[in-house]
């Protein structure tokens, strides 16, 4: 399951007939949020979130989370920056009594604070595989794409996969995502590269 974020404006509106009413959203906003949701399968991830979404964030969040490509999508022509957050989901979490849980979680909320991304065991546990040699190999690995050095994004984006292979058989989805296309283009890099690419998926 992957989960696409973006931030903006919508029209709320009623759809449907005089048997069945649903409220339904609309926007480019919300359009760009479902294309991050389906794009979360081609990366490999299950969050995808947006430029507009990120910068919401805190720079505590903002910390925790991974840039992993420039793109444009379907109908727009401005590039965006899409960021993940590293979830292992392969992994067994202590099991709750849902209603401790549903208590401890509200009680969260209400005195939430930033530290939470580096003081609540699950939170931190679903990142534990991005350690910081990995993060340093693909944030590496991505600078050197981005700048139409392709051969050595290579070489750095493979050392950050064999880094995640080593504790996940699976490897990292975005580092296979721009290998991909990389060797698609046989490792020439577009004379008119501009820093980013046309998204292939919806």
């Amino acid at each position: 399951m992957g989960f696409g974020l973006n931030a903006g404006w919508a029209i709320e509106g009623a759809v449907g007939s005089l048997h069945k009413v649903d409220a339904t959203y609309l926007s480019p906003h919300v359009n760009m949020a479902a294309r991050m949701e389906a794009a979360s399968r081609q990366f490999g991830v299950s969050i995808l979130m947006t430029d507009n979404f990120f910068e919401l964030m805190s720079s505590e969040a903002q910390a925790c989370c991974r840039k992993i490509d420039v793109v444009t999508v379907k109908g727009s022509a401005v590039p965006v920056s899409i960021y993940t957050y590293d979830t292992y989901q392969n992994q067994t979490f202590v099991t709750h009594k849902l209603t401790a849980f549903f208590d401890s979680q509200n009680l969260m909320a209400d005195n939430y604070s930033t530290a939470v991304w580096n003081v609540d065991n699950e939170v931190v546990r679903l990142r534990r595989l991005a350690v910081p040699g990995f993060r340093k190999a693909f944030q590496e690995g991505l600078s050197s794409y981005l700048e139409g050095n392709w051969r050595q994004a290579v070489v750095r984006l493979e050392r950050a996969n064999s880094i995640m292979e080593a504790a996940n058989p699976n490897g990292d989805g975005p580092s296979k995502t721009l290998l991909n296309y990389m060797q698609g283009q046989d490792l020439i890099c577009p004379r008119d590269w501009q820093g980013f690419r046309p998204l292939t998926s919806k």
